[in-house]
């Protein structure tokens, strides 16, 4: 569901960029129709360049994870990559608007631009889909579902940390990790997740005293939700017990050692 849902909003956000395109008639389409019909051709070459360039962000963005690299540069210059072979193949099979570029050298910029704005349309749908979920979380299930009384005589849920809170109900069992996904941070449990607007560094100070380590710039784990450490040397990463793979920052291996969180 949360896949589908965010194909829709970057759908979605692509309509005006069609209607400001179909508008302006940039690169001399003011003269191939009238509004709606510039509208329309813009609309198709946006969505040809979003079914090339959106499974690559996926690539790219798995990569920097993979490597423990900075997401948004891999991310950007990735894309830069991937505009390559978009311009060989708007050359070989694009309508006029594309023709009128004047060939390969005339493409690359205008294909580039083209994989910017899908960047620019994915990461807005990221926000949106995050805001559309605290909203519903934080507004529709608090109105439906009453608030469970406080614990009395310091019992479990008395005992949780801060974060907690913020969560919605639909969000049960422990806090696995913490994951920073620009502004935002993914709380990851045994078998959910949950989008949160919080920076990391607040996020990990309201899990007040949970033991836990933040493995790199971007995660914080929970000590017993951790099942295995793979590799070796200063090549390392952590798999939780739900599955999920943590990259370790090289920078923090002695001090994760030393903590007794990595094995020697």
């Amino acid at each position: 569901m949360k896949r589908l849902r965010r194909t829709i909003l970057e759908l979605w956000a692509m309509l005006p960029l069609a209607a400001i395109a179909g508008f302006l008639g940039p690169f001399g389409t003011y003269l191939a129709g009238d509004f709606v019909h510039r509208t329309g051709r813009w609309g198709l070459l946006l969505l040809g360049a979003y079914i090339v360039v959106r499974p690559t962000m996926i690539f790219w963005s798995w990569l920097a994870r993979a490597t423990a690299l900075p997401h948004g540069t891999i991310v950007f210059c990735g894309l830069m990559l991937s505009s390559i072979p978009m311009a060989l193949l708007w050359e070989w099979a694009g309508m006029e608007e594309v023709r009128q570029l004047g060939g390969f050298s005339g493409l690359l910029p205008f294909t580039a631009l083209c994989a910017a704005l899908i960047m620019v349309v994915a990461a807005w749908a990221d926000r949106a889909d995050a805001h559309l979920l605290r909203f519903y979380d934080g507004t529709m299930s608090r109105r439906i579902i009453p608030a469970a009384p406080p614990a009395q005589g310091g019992g479990p849920a008395a005992d949780r940390p801060r974060l907690y809170a913020r969560l919605s109900p639909r969000f049960t069992g422990e806090i696995a990790a913490l994951e920073s996904e620009d502004h935002y941070v993914r709380v990851h449990g045994r078998g959910q997740s949950e989008l949160l607007l919080i920076r990391l560094r607040d996020a990990i100070a309201e899990m007040d005293a949970t033991p836990g380590e933040q493995t790199h710039r971007s995660w914080w784990v929970a000590r017993d939700a951790v099942a295995e450490t793979l590799g070796n040397g200063r090549n390392r990463e952590i798999r939780l017990a739900n599955g999920l793979r943590v990259p370790v920052a090289r920078d923090s291996v002695d001090r994760l050692q030393q903590s007794g969180f990595l094995s020697a």
